[in-house]
């Protein structure tokens, strides 16, 4: 079947339960040990009708992570842009960043575990979120350049630093934790502000 044929089917209701089937089967036996079977099953369709739409199992591991974080970068380039003050921005940046979980728990659980696996699938899957790292050392830089943000602070680090925080939820978040996440988007932006505003603006 031709590739164009496929791409027209991607954008069909099916497929997309396909995705989400797929993300549900990755994340609970891992990429490697998911088969195209047992995501057939997930689905109720058999494995070889599975071929009507992908190649190889590598195509729905990129739909699983493309979606989410094509969201967030868009979401995230709209608050770049604004003329919010770079406190404000990076305020709307973590709020972003949790209602991506929000909305692509599985999804989201399952990018950071291809980290692991950058050299074998290559640079499309690997750069998906390349964007939204830069796009937070930019607001962070900029709030050093207008003393909002600590001029000791490299902001390479600290977006390491906020994303090792907010990112590691995909561990251990649960609903019966007892914790919503609008509490935890509360709690996770307070210790990050405060941990890199000017002691002038505190």
């Amino acid at each position: 079947m031709g590739k164009n044929v496929k791409t027209t089917k991607k954008s069909n209701e099916k497929y997309m339960k396909i995705v989400d089937a797929a993300a549900k089967v990755f994340r609970e036996k891992g990429y490697k040990e998911a088969t195209l079977e047992d995501i057939a099953n997930a689905v109720g369709m058999l494995k070889g009708s599975l071929y009507y739409y992908i190649d190889k199992k590598e195509d729905l591991l990129y739909s699983v992570v493309e979606r989410p974080l094509n969201e967030m970068t868009e979401n995230l380039r709209k608050i770049i842009q604004t003329n919010d003050s770079p406190t404000l921005k990076l305020e709307k940046a973590l709020i972003n960043h949790i209602n991506g979980f929000e909305r692509y728990q599985s999804e989201l659980f399952v990018w950071i575990s291809i980290e692991w696996f950058k050299a074998e699938f290559g640079g499309r899957i690997a750069t998906l979120g390349d964007e939204i790292d830069h796009m937070f050392r930019q607001i962070i830089s900029e709030g050093i350049e207008k003393n909002e943000f600590r001029r000791d602070l490299d902001p390479k680090l600290i977006t390491f630093a906020i994303f090792g925080v907010f990112n590691y939820m995909q561990r251990w978040y649960s609903p019966n934790h007892g914790y919503t996440l609008q509490e935890i988007s509360v709690q996770f932006n307070k210790f990050v502000l405060q941990g890199i505003m000017s002691k002038v603006l505190l």
